[in-house]
């Protein structure tokens, strides 16, 4: 079985991807706030992916709005999406807690929580892929109803995550 990729393993491809996207050189300065934000954020992140995985093996509610039962795998979807739900708004406010603190512009620093919080959502759709299988033993792949509901997993969570950058 291949090895399963960490959060560092996701945060540092994230950051990869920013390089070019026209982050700015910090000063001196900006840079050792820089390395403050990124290490506090970096452990919050840490707290946050631990309790996930504590809960990760344990399927979420699997009834929708009308009170239907789903799929064990869209359940368990439904589930990563509820702790996408609180946990990126979560680590984006503190993000803001932190710049007001230091009287800091969010904008020379949002590609920390930017990555960071790319990099959770990678983490809860690997998680989906990784472990959502696990609850209906009579699949052994994704089928069309499993890439469906993963695509719609990724898509609200990366405009969730997308919701509160813009709010900073």
């Amino acid at each position: 079985m291949p090895e399963q990729a960490t959060i560092v393993d996701f945060i540092s491809a994230s950051l990869q991807g920013m390089e070019t996207s026209g982050r700015s050189i910090l000063s001196p300065a900006e840079q050792k706030i820089s390395d403050e934000l990124a290490e506090k954020l970096d452990r919050e992140l840490d707290v946050m992916v631990r309790e996930l995985e504590r809960v990760a093996s344990c399927q979420q509610d699997s009834g929708d709005d009308d009170g239907e039962p789903v799929p064990p795998f869209e359940a368990f979807c439904n589930g990563l999406r509820s702790i996408g739900d609180n946990l990126l708004p979560h680590l984006v406010q503190m993000f803001r807690n932190d710049c007001k603190e230091k009287a800091l512009p969010h904008g020379v620093f949002l590609w920390l929580i930017r990555a960071r919080a790319d990099a959770f959502v990678a983490y809860l759709l690997q998680i989906a892929q990784v472990h959502g299988l696990a609850f209906d033993d009579t699949l052994t792949k994704m089928g069309k109803e499993e890439q469906i509901a993963l695509a719609n997993l990724g898509a609200y969570l990366r405009a969730l995550m997308q919701k509160e950058l813009e709010t900073l």
